[in-house]
């Protein structure tokens, strides 16, 4: 009876000795402090995008011309705006609005991208080349540059910024998900779908696809403090979002005519963008070291 307890207790330590490839991602991200700290600041931003307009004191257009510009008090946490308006009601609210246009306009850009990278990658030949010069010819630009003419094309707003974030975004994409396509194209799991008569569709996203999840997690969470710059600084020039928008950007663009007398007008909103960027990084580096199976404790 002894043996069989013995045996049976063995048998259940290497069941839990086993390490699943997600248990492992834990374990690694988990190692990572400033990427876990940077998850639960994301996790936070999210919960306030959701709720915040119900938890705020004052509304986002409440006016008080006797309170215009005063700096940080009990009443008013962040200060006011030039026109009384509550700054911390104004950023808490604006946060849905970055946040949506950000991850909007990253998700876009990852689809697009991702098919694109896809097909250019299996096919090859002239679809590849025709891809692969198209995302040359976006890359030639810097990104912010290329945001500015397309929506100097399209005309201001956020629908317009959405695009033009999404169009910068999908070279990268492209470009990963590609060099994926082509390591996996010809591996063997791929050849014996391929014989077993699996259609082109299933086997780029059945078996081609999940290769380079990993790889789109990291760059998808990494772009999406780029994407929330490149609106907020759009906002900033006043080609995205337009008064009495609650954008960080805007908020930012408001204030600098003030920012020798009433500083707060533009700290609270620049570290406002500055800590959502920065946490957005973090996270994208603490993804890439905990999804890379080179990297060993």
């Amino acid at each position: 009876m002894a043996r069989k307890k013995t045996s049976g207790n063995a048998e259940m330590n290497e069941r839990t000795d086993i390490k699943t490839p997600v248990s492992e991602m834990i374990r690694k991200f988990k190692r990572q402090k400033n990427a876990v700290v940077a998850l639960f600041f994301i996790i936070f931003l999210v919960i306030i995008a959701l709720v915040g307009e119900y938890l705020v004191p004052y509304g986002i257009n409440e006016y008080d011309y006797s309170a215009i510009l005063q700096g940080p008090s009990m009443a008013h946490w962040f200060g006011t705006d030039e026109f009384g308006r509550d700054l911390f009601s104004r950023i808490v609210c604006g946060t849905r609005i970055s946040l949506a246009v950000g991850l909007s306009a990253v998700t876009v850009g990852a689809i697009c991208g991702t098919v694109l990278g896809l097909l250019g990658g299996y096919y090859g030949g002239f679809v590849d080349s025709v891809i692969m010069r198209i995302c040359d010819t976006l890359f030639a630009f810097p990104g912010i540059i290329l945001a500015i003419a397309i929506v100097a094309i399209l005309g201001s707003g956020l629908g317009n910024v959405v695009i033009a974030v999404a169009v910068f975004s999908t070279p990268t994409f492209a470009r990963l998900v590609r060099s994926r396509t082509l390591a996996l194209k010809h591996s063997v799991f791929v050849q014996a779908a391929r014989n077993l008569g699996a259609s082109d569709a299933r086997i780029l996203f059945r078996h081609i696809l999940p290769g380079a999840v990993p790889e789109i997690i990291v760059q998808f969470t990494m772009s999406v403090g780029s994407s929330i710059l490149t609106a907020s600084s759009l906002s900033f020039l006043g080609m995205g979002a337009q008064p009495p928008t609650p954008e960080w950007g805007l908020l930012l663009s408001n204030g600098r005519n003030y920012m020798l007398t009433s500083l707060h007008a533009t700290l609270f909103p620049g570290l406002a963008i500055f800590l959502t960027v920065l946490s957005f990084n973090i996270l994208g580096d603490g993804l890439r070291d905990a999804l890379d199976p080179k990297l060993t404790d």
